[in-house]
């Protein structure tokens, strides 16, 4: 019995070793590495067919492009500039899906888009503007920002950056020289009050304030007010900062202001809204695919007072899922006029040069479902602002503001 399994051993061993005999460890050594091959060969094929493109026909789709571009590249009798024709070619593919909210945008507009998002940016921590008589001088200078530090004042005038004279620059190229400068330390030569002084500021990480707050004393109740600019990155935390002072303040109730705040995360007003909502109500919905998801608070802060929040035909996107969390799942006021009417979200994809495509992914819908897309989110109490507010903008011509404070008094 034993010579028989051995001469078996010796058959298996030279069928697959041509005559050179293995033991039964080697053997088995070979079968499993074959095995091995075998699964890889298999899972190759499977990831370039089944993981979501189907890489030959990309290829062979991506052959005409190709084509085009080296024909031109190669032959035209003229220049060509090559990131030129890449970058209108990308944004023609964006434009031609029909939806104004997929676009592509360079790497220099892209940098500008994400610090303005992300809400953190390399600089000195301020914003400037150009007057009448094309001085530039401070507008707003951040409150835990190196300009502050140093010194900066709103209403100084600048008269020259690192020794370079301001005759040289707009508002725009002034603000990118002093974020781009080489050099970390921004020396500024300013006028203020009649007199020339010069500072020196360190430039820094800063984080741009989306969020600011007071509180409006009104027929004997404590009104706390909160502006939105943009829900950038940063928004939910600061927006977390001002509402715990006001509660400390023991307000009466909350005014939030979203007039002209075009949007911004999802995330970020998906933060907002859960400090303001109780467990288990709907924020709001995403539908792709004819398939809903909806999304819903699932932590145990939440206010219990009075809430009215402000909008006007420019509170798109994000600022228009708060309002909606307001009306539908707050049961709060809505004043003001019908919002912007974005009712789809966008994602972006980061290129290797920088530069963004951002493209629709999904719808959302309020809390209650509804597809507010091109109609916008229909105010509780309709208010148009008055002329007056326009000519002389003051908290008492706020009529929209008024209103809102009225019904929170009530």
């Amino acid at each position: 019995m034993g010579k028989k399994v051995k001469n078996e051993k010796n058959i298996i061993s030279k069928i697959f070793n041509n005559g050179e005999t293995y033991n039964f460890k080697e053997l088995f050594i070979v079968m499993i590495f074959s095995l091995c091959l075998g699964f890889i060969s298999c899972f190759s094929i499977f990831i370039l067919f089944n993981g979501g493109r189907n890489y030959f026909s990309v290829n062979k789709d991506l052959n005409k492009f190709i084509d085009a571009y080296y024909a031109i590249v190669d032959n035209y009798y003229g220049d060509v500039d090559k990131n030129e024709l890449l970058n209108n070619a990308i944004s023609a593919m964006a434009n031609s899906v029909g939806d104004e909210f997929t676009v592509y945008s360079d790497s220099d507009a892209s940098l500008v888009f994400k610090e303005t998002v992300d809400g953190i940016y390399e600089g000195i921590g301020c914003s400037i503007i150009q007057n009448a008589d094309n001085t530039i001088s401070v507008m707003e200078v951040f409150d835990d920002g190196p300009a502050n530090e140093a010194g900066l004042k709103v209403g100084d005038v600048i008269l020259n950056v690192n020794g370079k004279d301001i005759k040289e620059y707009d508002v725009s190229s002034l603000s990118q020289y002093i974020k781009t400068e080489s050099e970390s330390k921004i020396v500024m030569k300013i006028l203020r009050e009649g007199e020339e002084m010069t500072i020196t500021i360190t430039r820094g990480e800063v984080e741009t304030p989306t969020v600011s707050s007071e509180v409006i004393n009104s027929y004997n109740k404590k009104l706390g007010y909160i502006s939105i600019s943009i829900f950038s990155s940063v928004t939910a935390k600061q927006f977390d900062s001002h509402i715990n002072k006001l509660l400390k303040e023991n307000i009466d109730g909350l005014i939030i202001d979203v007039r002209g705040n075009v949007g911004g995360y999802l995330t970020s007003v998906d933060e907002i809204s859960k400090r303001i909502l109780k467990k288990g109500d709907i924020i709001y919905q995403l539908e792709k695919n004819g398939k809903t998801e909806v999304f819903k608070d699932d932590t145990k802060e939440s206010l219990n007072i009075p809430i009215a929040i402000l909008v006007n035909s420019s509170s798109a996107s994000a600022s228009e899922i708060l309002a909606s969390v307001i009306k539908e799942s707050y049961n709060g006021y809505v004043v003001g006029t019908n919002t912007y009417g974005k009712g789809t979200v966008q994602q972006t994809l980061t290129l290797n040069d920088g530069s963004i495509l951002k493209y629709t992914a999904q719808k959302w819908l309020t809390p209650n479902g509804n597809w507010i897309n091109g109609v916008g989110v229909e105010p509780t109490n309709y208010v148009e602002l008055s002329s007056n507010y326009i000519e002389n903008p003051v908290r008492e011509n706020d009529n929209q503001l008024q209103e809102a404070m009225s019904l929170l008094n009530n």
